[in-house]
């Protein structure tokens, strides 16, 4: 029987793993929210931030050192690093593996020859890896909500949404990147590599180069910056900077449909 949609067969081929990172996506960042009153609310991570040079404490604190409060403190050790990497890594893994694994795995050209075109082909599995990454955004939410609740932390759920949905675009945004790097190379694991240096490498200009003379304006051009740069768990969604991570994605999956229309398909 000719494949009727390969969204839906990436949704049904890809369920039992994607289960299994939103489990572990809720755990990890319920168990920070778990442990604030122990090490947040008592001041000992305060100080130990407030003892860093100032280049380590960029790394870590991009948008501030503030952790006397919940808000603070889940800023810091969800939302700097552990939350955007879960979720890049859901987004580039989906997006490398989306074109460069059916050739890898020498699928593709039973893939089209079905009666879908390779620029549909594309689409369809760039929806399903913004589908997941949403999903693994969602059960981050609940973990967090839900260890709120358990142990008595005061969080503005609302706000811990907007954020989240600008991290799940982050992790969009990436998967994209990685999703056209794998029609060019036709490698998956060049594809999530070459990707996550990207992402590393803008982590970096975020983060430090406010700290350079002559920099400081290179900061803006990082996909962190749109990220967290207007503080989305204190301020709420910046429209500027969600179409700027929404363009990023939307281009590169654009010239990754181009591109794979174009060129001779191996496998």
């Amino acid at each position: 029987m000719p494949l009727r949609s390969v969204f839906w067969k990436c949704l049904h081929d890809q369920w039992r793993a994607m289960l299994g990172w939103s489990v572990f996506a809720a755990l990890v960042p319920g168990m920070y929210v778990a442990l604030y009153p122990s090490f947040g609310a008592a001041g000992s991570m305060q100080q130990f931030m407030d003892q860093l040079p100032e280049a380590y404490r960029a790394l870590f604190a991009s948008t501030g050192l503030d952790i006397s409060t919940a808000e603070g403190y889940l800023n810091i050790e969800l939302f700097s690093f552990v939350g955007p990497l879960l979720l890049l890594a859901v987004g580039v893994a989906l997006g490398a593996s989306a074109t460069a694994g059916e050739e890898e795995g020498g699928t593709a050209d039973l893939l089209l020859a079905n009666p879908i075109r390779r620029w549909r082909v594309v689409l369809e599995k760039a929806a399903a890896m913004v589908l997941w990454t949403l999903v693994v955004a969602c059960a981050i939410w609940v973990g967090v909500v839900a260890a709120a609740i358990g142990f008595g932390v005061e969080l503005p759920f609302d706000r811990i949404a907007a954020a989240l949905v600008d991290c799940a675009l982050l992790g969009i945004a990436f998967g994209g990147v990685a999703l056209l790097v794998g029609v060019v190379v036709a490698k998956r694991m060049a594809a999530f590599a070459l990707a996550f240096i990207v992402a590393v490498v803008a982590y970096f200009v975020n983060a430090l180069a406010p700290l350079v003379e002559g920099m400081k304006d290179l900061r803006v051009l990082s996909p962190f910056y749109w990220y967290i740069g207007n503080d989305p768990l204190r301020n709420g969604l910046e429209p500027a900077h969600v179409l700027a991570l929404v363009g990023l994605a939307v281009v590169c999956i654009a010239l990754a449909a181009i591109a794979w229309e174009r060129r001779d398909i191996h496998g």
